[in-house]
């Protein structure tokens, strides 16, 4: 098995980047059952201001992108509708116990795995790198949220990467779970 080599990604990545979250956006897969992420028109904004933050990890596999992964550590509240739901509730949202408010957390997602590279341990790569990093910088939980009908991508954050169901909302924008990890 190659190595899986986790890196900041650079200008260089962005197009990589956007091809492939909008090769899973829920709209473009004929598959939804392969997991996927929410359609968001400025994705490529986003993804060059990640990239000048430091935000975003990527996985490569033989020199060859593999996924990558988004880490805000830096909470913004004009962020998507289920973010800013998160931050306003956070006295009342509770993760092993403790109110999310009580706690030092950064937000996840989303993180994508190419196809090719599904099923080979890239995912928790860029997972394990995110909570290290979090660990050696303070931070006390991971924090991510999934669309209810991404049954796929629950199943890999649960079972595979140990996350819990912190909660389970609907909002205007859609149907969400919001699942932590303390770190």
């Amino acid at each position: 098995m190659q190595k899986i080599e986790i890196t900041q990604a650079t200008p260089q990545d962005l197009d990589w980047i956007v091809a492939l979250y909008q090769a899973n956006t829920k709209q473009q897969l004929q598959q939804p059952v392969q997991g996927f992420v929410q359609d968001n028109p400025h994705f490529e904004q986003l993804a060059q201001k990640w990239i000048e933050s430091s935000s975003i990890y990527k996985a490569e596999i033989g020199q060859q992108p593999a996924g990558f992964l988004v880490l805000q550590q830096m909470l913004s509240m004009n962020g998507p509708e289920i973010i800013q739901y998160i931050h306003q509730h956070a006295d009342i949202l509770v993760l092993n116990e403790r109110h999310l408010a009580d706690m030092r957390y950064a937000t996840y997602g989303p993180i994508l795995v190419h196809h090719d590279y599904r099923g080979m341990g890239v995912a928790k790569r860029l997972y394990e790198q995110a909570i290290q990093d979090l660990k050696q910088q303070s931070f006390d939980a991971l924090i991510a949220f999934i669309d209810l009908e991404n049954s796929t991508s629950l199943k890999v954050h649960i079972d595979g990467l140990g996350m819990r169901i912190i909660d389970k909302v609907v909002l205007p924008s859609g149907q969400f779970y919001i699942i932590g990890q303390v770190v």
